[in-house]
């Protein structure tokens, strides 16, 4: 069995403080507020060295955002998989989607600064491979359970992923983001059962 490399490691350990760190930093001042030289002071570290994980301050925003992404499919996970029932896991990871983009950090960070930073093809093509795709899987498995009942599984995660996104737009912009947050829950369920296969 090999020995790890310890270069290696102590490489990842640095690039996962700095991406902590700068977690913290964008979720609070947001992107044109947060200097890398605070950054880099924070986490005690030279300007090359940061350079040498990160050749940007947009990169290490990049890096930031999959992590906030990676979060939310962690609690949407975890929502979902507490049920038994696959409707409960289609509304429960739902709400846990909206409820943790409605969280002012990670609203900041994916919906605030996301799009304009990262621009609206890379902010998408992020939002795809944590978001949509694997509500399609999940839409593709609920149909074929013979739950919902869809022309296009495709088509109709598309729309959902959208109607999230801007349900999440609109909570981080309203004034009572918590009323913002109830009323597009109830909504959300009011479009979802329409889909669904009478029992």
């Amino acid at each position: 069995m090999s020995k790890p490399n310890i270069k290696i490691e102590q490489g990842k350990a640095t690039r996962d403080r700095l991406v902590a760190i700068a977690f913290t930093r964008f979720s609070e001042a947001g992107y044109t507020s947060t200097s890398l030289d605070r950054l880099i002071i924070e986490a005690g570290l030279t300007k090359g060295a940061l350079y040498h994980h990160f050749r940007s301050k947009l990169e290490l925003f990049e890096a930031v955002y999959i992590r906030a992404e990676q979060v939310v499919a962690a609690r949407i996970s975890a929502a979902s998989t507490d049920k038994t029932d696959l409707w409960e896991q289609l509304l429960s990871g739902c709400d846990a989607y909206l409820e943790a983009c409605a969280e002012p950090g990670l609203q900041r960070i994916l919906r605030q600064d996301g799009p304009s930073v990262l621009g609206w093809k890379r902010w998408a093509d992020i939002d795809a491979e944590y978001g949509s795709g694997k509500l399609e899987d999940f839409l593709i498995h609920l149909s074929k359970s013979g739950i919902i009942t869809v022309k296009s599984t495709k088509a109709l995660s598309h729309m959902l992923s959208g109607a999230l996104n801007e349900a999440t737009f609109w909570i981080a912009r309203a004034s009572n983001s918590q009323l913002a947050l109830s009323a597009s829950r109830a909504t959300l369920r009011d479009l979802l059962i329409g889909f669904k296969v009478e029992s």
